[in-house]
């Protein structure tokens, strides 16, 4: 009965020195502190594949990883603060290989990431990666194309709120409060970009 008692209180007493451990850390508010798994940030990266078990050497060091599966092949995204400011993300894509990590491309995510996904937007051999991202009033959406061993930005913009359509063809639309326009954007296989393909008002005015 005493050593279950002692074995018990050996037991408490390491977790009572862990959680103040893991309080600790929260409360030194660095960059790791804000972007751990461990802490309640609104600074979190909202990335759903985050893994913990990854490091790649990176000046400035990397804050967060994830890993996502696409068609076989397994690539590693990594964040970084810029200029120390966790409000401005950049996200290196490498591809994950026997040898390690191959940098394959990055992209600009100036705002809070608040969502990442796939979408088929180019009619590449791989769907398209989405970074969602709110600064100031505006939402953002970065997209990034990967093909080969290759990982490209190919889309940014902001507006009151970002969507993907995918009638009557795979398209954004970005539809601005201010202007009260409805703005659509397109891939342009021939050009290998993105281009707006059309506008119009977004709500009737009297």
């Amino acid at each position: 009965m005493n050593s279950l008692f002692t074995v018990l209180t050996l037991l408490g007493t390491a977790l009572a020195v862990a959680q103040n451990q893991v309080e600790t850390f929260c409360a030194s508010r660095t960059t790791a502190a804000y972007h751990s798994l461990k802490c309640d940030w609104g600074f979190v990266v909202n990335d759903p594949h985050r893994i913990e078990n990854v490091e790649i050497q990176h000046e400035p060091s990397y804050h967060t990883y994830s890993r996502w599966v696409l068609d076989g092949r397994t690539y590693v995204f990594a964040y970084s603060d810029i200029d120390h400011q966790p409000e401005d993300i950049a996200a290196d894509i490498y591809l994950a290989g026997d040898t390690g990590y191959k940098l394959a491309g990055n992209g600009r995510i100036t705002g809070l990431v608040t969502g990442v996904s796939t979408a088929w937007l180019t009619g590449g051999e791989l769907p398209d990666i989405v970074f969602r991202f709110e600064g100031g009033q505006l939402q953002y959406m970065t997209v990034v194309r990967l093909s080969g061993e290759t990982a490209q930005e190919v889309f940014r913009h902001g507006s009151s709120t970002m969507d993907i359509v995918s009638q009557p063809r795979p398209m954004i639309e970005a539809k601005g409060k201010i202007g009260n326009l409805v703005e659509q954007f397109a891939w342009d296989p021939r050009f290998k970009r993105f281009r707006k393909i059309g506008q119009h008002q977004w709500r009737k005015t009297r």
